[in-house]
């Protein structure tokens, strides 16, 4: 669970501090390859503590999958926070 709380914050961090609002095809895109890439390592990093899905390929590929969409999600949701604040700092 601490995995996928550090992965979702990463992402809205991702999300909030990209410039200007991001193209949400790119940003599915490049959060899916970043949230791979985190995911892999928490992953691993996980599996020396044991994977609280189970162990094997399944549990792994499972642990990357949900990551991997977290990591999407709170980019998503920071680029949304990001317009929402420039939008309000810019109506007088």
């Amino acid at each position: 669970m601490a995995w996928g709380l550090i992965t979702f914050l990463i992402g809205l961090a991702y999300g909030a501090l990209s410039p200007g609002r991001t193209n949400k095809s790119r940003l599915f895109l490049t959060g899916l390859l970043i949230g791979v890439i985190l995911a892999v390592v928490f992953t691993l990093l996980g599996g020396v503590q044991g994977l609280p899905l189970g162990t094997g390929m399944l549990a792994i590929i499972l642990g990357v999958a949900l990551l991997s969409l977290l990591f999407v999600l709170g980019a998503w949701i920071g680029d949304l926070l990001e317009g929402a604040f420039r939008r309000r700092r810019s109506t007088p």
